[in-house]
């Protein structure tokens, strides 16, 4: 048998100035002011519907029977937004809002009337509050239910200086169980205590290469047979992680409010059903093939199952053709823009998992040279009798190298000078780790100058032997005082007592250095106009105040 729908009819009073008649005694109120509008509101329980309007539905939601209290009213008009609770009073006939100087709408300088739009409409048999829902509602035209009254919210009205209104506003009964046809957001009618959920995904290719991924997420509460829709095509926020977008890209974590259960579900129970659509990303991954949506099921265990510790939240991470086992476990963030849950700053392969080493030698396979034959971290993961590089960054292949793994000038075969000096590789200490613009797992520095950072002239300190970039383990051989004046850069390199350059080389560019320019000493760009027996220069340059410096040395002691 059909149910039978209730419509309330709230009448929305805005008395003219010379108005004799009403349909209630109003209460006592402040006389108007000539430059507001003064509004209270009345609402009237009438059985409205014919039986056209209820062959509409069967699912129409049944009144309550508690007694009008208090009423939520959000109008919007020229000079801002009014959100008001009010309480509602009673004559034996109508029930109406009691005065509130939130209801009385200012009219702009130098006008007689006002645009209002009433967005929001609804009554509560108790003050408004957390677990509290109101009992009647006027539906939106965003919602189904506007088919059942003659004019959904917002409704739009002149408003006259000095005067009142009366507009009539139909509402429905409200049920908890309908919650999405009023057309309001969710918990906007439903006022509970929420809690944060959060998401990140990434899609691979066939390949295997990762890349953060964008997507759709929809999120809906499941009460028995029942679907209520929480949220529809959220996305997360995407970005680059450089200006000009010739970084990384990037999606943060989406982080939506859901309710714990609210409708006596067991902790166990599944109450939330999440799905995940992978979505096109021109700029990142182009189109993707075609992926099946991740559909996820949560309890409330599951869900206090990402609540850590000093409030933090754990992420749900989703996985589009990344196998059975993906080895990434982390959001891509500027911060950690290959996903592998290292810090950019500290990464040994940036751009790559560092976890991936097949050969097992300590140099992650995206910056090893050889992958599949264990070598030597200083070797680009390759043996040293493979010839491929130079271990002891000393200028001299390691298959020429009498030392490769002790920095000496090409005069002595690679090896220490004799007579009991110390010759190391030595490196000036700038902002960007070498391994950081080249996929080697090499230390060393370069500076990125930025005269609206460092100003006209810096100090730099120079370290030899601080494998790993770690100064602690290495040896201070003394400083580079770097000056900008017009277009010249000049250096001074100052040694500490007893340190001597048994080789000098320096790179100057205007880009990012790359390849050969960071970890081949031997290749730098101003080598032929620099020697260890020579510590002032200056350069003039052509492009704009900003440029990166390698300088690199063989230092003894």
């Amino acid at each position: 048998m059909m149910k039978k729908l209730k419509l309330m009819l709230a009448t929305f009073v805005a008395a003219g100035m010379l108005f004799t008649s009403c349909s209630k005694d109003e209460p006592s109120e402040p006389s108007v002011n000539e430059e507001v509008a003064s509004i209270s509101i009345g609402a009237l329980l009438n059985d409205l519907v014919n039986d056209n309007r209820q062959a509409i539905s069967e699912e129409i939601p049944e009144c309550s029977d508690g007694t009008p209290m208090y009423a939520w009213v959000v109008l919007t008009h020229e000079m801002g937004t009014e959100d008001v609770v009010v309480p509602i009073l009673f004559d034996g006939t109508t029930y109406f809002t009691d005065y509130d100087d939130d209801l009385e709408i200012p009219i702009p300088a130098d006008q007689t009337t006002t645009a209002v739009s009433l967005t929001k409409f609804m009554v509560y048999a108790e003050e408004p509050g957390e677990g509290i829902s109101p009992i009647w509602v006027a539906p939106t035209d965003e919602g189904e239910y506007k088919n059942f009254v003659n004019d959904a919210l917002p409704i739009d009205f002149d408003l006259r200086a000095g005067s009142k209104k009366y507009l009539d506003v139909e509402v429905l009964c409200f049920d908890d169980r309908d919650v999405n046809l009023y057309g309001y957001q969710f918990f906007d009618l439903i006022p509970i205590e929420l809690y944060e959920f959060c998401v990140f995904a990434n899609y691979c290719l066939d390949s295997g290469r990762h890349y953060t991924a964008n997507y759709t997420l929809d999120i809906d509460y499941l009460r028995g047979d029942q679907v209520i829709n929480l949220y529809s095509d959220k996305s997360p926020v995407t970005g680059n992680t450089a200006d000009d977008n010739t970084g990384d890209w990037y999606a943060d974590p989406l982080c939506l409010a859901i309710p714990a259960p609210m409708y006596d579900e067991a902790d166990t129970d599944d109450y939330l059903r999440v799905t995940v659509t992978l979505a096109d990303w021109d700029d990142n991954y182009g189109t993707p093939g075609a992926e099946q949506p991740k559909i996820i099921y949560l309890s409330w265990n599951d869900i206090q199952a990402y609540f850590g510790d000093n409030q933090t939240i754990d992420y749900e991470h989703i996985f589009f053709n990344c196998g059975d086992d993906p080895t990434q476990d982390c959001p891509v963030t500027p911060e950690d823009t290959d996903g592998d849950c290292i810090p950019n700053e500290e990464d040994i392969c940036p751009g790559y998992d560092d976890s991936d080493d097949m050969d097992e030698d300590g140099v992650p396979d995206g910056c090893d040279t050889c992958p599949e034959d264990a070598g030597d971290p200083l070797d680009g993961g390759c043996p040293i009798q493979d010839c491929t590089g130079d271990a002891d960054s000393d200028g001299l292949n390691d298959c020429i190298d009498e030392c490769p793994y002790q920095a000496g000038p090409e005069s002595n075969d690679g090896c220490p000078e004799p007579g009991g000096d110390t010759c190391e590789t030595a490196y000036m200490e700038g902002d960007t780790p070498l391994n950081t613009l080249a996929n080697a797992n090499r230390w060393g520095w370069a500076e990125h100058y930025q005269t609206s950072v460092e100003g006209s002239s810096e100090t730099f300190d120079i370290w030899a032997g601080a494998g790993q970039n770690d100064t602690s383990k290495g040896e201070h051989i003394g400083t580079a005082e770097i000056t900008v004046a017009g277009d010249d850069i000049s250096l001074v390199i100052t040694l500490d007592p007893g340190k001597s350059l048994d080789d000098l080389h320096i790179n100057l560019s205007e880009a990012a250095p790359s390849g050969n320019a960071v970890f081949a000493p031997g290749q730098y760009n101003l080598n032929d106009e620099v020697s260890q027996g020579t510590l002032t220069y200056t350069w003039e340059r052509t492009y704009s105040e900003d440029f990166y410096i390698i300088i690199h040395a063989v230092a003894c002691y």
